[in-house]
This record gives C-alpha cells, sequence and structure tokens, in this order.
C-alpha cells in the first residue's frame, strides 16, 4: 500500500471519527501503534498482511458514531459495510477488503475471529480499553451518560451493576478476552493499576473520612 492511499483511507477514518467527538481519533492512533506493536511478537508465528492490519485499524471503528446505548445497531457490521464501499471507491485490492471488513466486522465479539489479522485488531482495540487509559476511558462514558463518580466506585464491585456503557466497560477491565499471547502479557501490565486506583477511589469517596 502507498503512501497516498494510506493518507486517503487516515481522512476518511478522521472524518467519520470526527462524528463520534474529541476523543475518538485518538483511540484510533492507539489501536493503529497497539496492531503494530502485536504484530512484531504474533509475526515470527504466523504470515501478518500488514497492509490489512493498518487499514481494519484505521477503519475500524467508523460507524461507532451510529451506536447508541438504547440502539441494538453493531457498529462492527455496519462499519464493515462502510468500510467496503469506501475501499471500493478507492481502487483497494478486493482480497484484501474482505480481509479488511472481517477484521472490522468481528471485532465488536459477533462472531469469533477467523485471521491473525482479525485477531491482532481485535486485541489491540480491546487493550485500550485497559488500564489507565481504560479507567479514563470509564469517566469519559460516565460523563456521557450521567453517572457521577461514586456510582462509578460502586459499579467496580458490583457483581450485577445496572446495564450501561460503564458496567460494560467494568466487565472488559475485570475479565479481559483476548486471543493473541503478546496482547495477553501488554494487558497483565497494565491492568495492575485498575484494583488499586479503584480501592483507592472508593475510599475517597465515602462521606465517613475520620
Amino acid at each position: 500500500m502507498n503512501q497516498e492511499t494510506f493518507e486517503l483511507i487516515e481522512k476518511y477514518s478522521k472524518e467519520q471519527m470526527a462524528k463520534l467527538g474529541l476523543h475518538a481519533w485518538p483511540h484510533v492512533q492507539r489501536v493503529l501503534l497497539l496492531c503494530k506493536v502485536i504484530s512484531k511478537v504474533e509475526g515470527e508465528n504466523a504470515t501478518v498482511d500488514l497492509d490489512v492490519l493498518r487499514v481494519a485499524a484505521l477503519l475500524h471503528d467508523v460507524a461507532k458514531h451510529r451506536e447508541k446505548e438504547d440502539d441494538p445497531t453493531d457498529h462492527g457490521e455496519v462499519g464493515a459495510s462502510m468500510a467496503e464501499s469506501f475501499l471500493k471507491s478507492i481502487g483497494f485490492k478486493e482480497e484484501k477488503i474482505r480481509s479488511v471488513c472481517h477484521a472490522i466486522r468481528v471485532h465488536t465479539h459477533r462472531e469469533e475471529p477467523r485471521s491473525i489479522e482479525a485477531k491482532i485488531l481485535h486485541d489491540a482495540d480491546f487493550l485500550d480499553k485497559l488500564g489507565a487509559v481504560g479507567i479514563a476511558t470509564i469517566f469519559i462514558k460516565a460523563c456521557l451518560t450521567d453517572t457521577t463518580i461514586e456510582e462509578v466506585a460502586e459499579a467496580f464491585d458490583a457483581e450485577n451493576p445496572r446495564q450501561s456503557y460503564v458496567a460494560l466497560h467494568m466487565r472488559w477491565l475485570k475479565k479481559p478476552h483476548l486471543y493473541t499471547e503478546a496482547a495477553q502479557e501488554i494487558a497483565t501490565k497494565r491492568n495492575r493499576i485498575v484494583p488499586v486506583f479503584f480501592r483507592e477511589l472508593k475510599e475517597q469517596v465515602r462521606w465517613d473520612v475520620s
């Protein structure tokens, strides 16, 4: 893939992610970087198509702005369709389009990833939900859904928290679902901060501070 094609895809991604908010494009950049990190390790045992992986990383959330808490729309499915139309319009290779769309479609857990590129994209996206970045993202979601700091603190230990974006993210933090060993190792390091942070948060939001 030449630089001109990459820049066209990057521009389209930026345009779509701008519809979601200021936090959206930085997420795509982090996922792209994590894909590169994971692929260096996983590529030692399997052939990774870096064109497919980079494009899928750039486009994996292009339909995210259409997904609402009370709407069953799956942004992976819709995003794959959007990506297919766009990539065809710029003359991207047909066989690579199929691989890109598979990776985008399955990153939301609707079905199991079949390719190494899809597994890496899934894991890179999941890793950006963990650790310090994951905690920060939870509080962005809390602000967007009128959830208080106290409610976030309580949700971390709740066995059956109310259904919400915040509660779902809590489950991701506590039980990461990853396919590659490289991602599992990164997740373990990232998540060391999580129980420490929430233990301290619960202490500090208590009314009884004597």
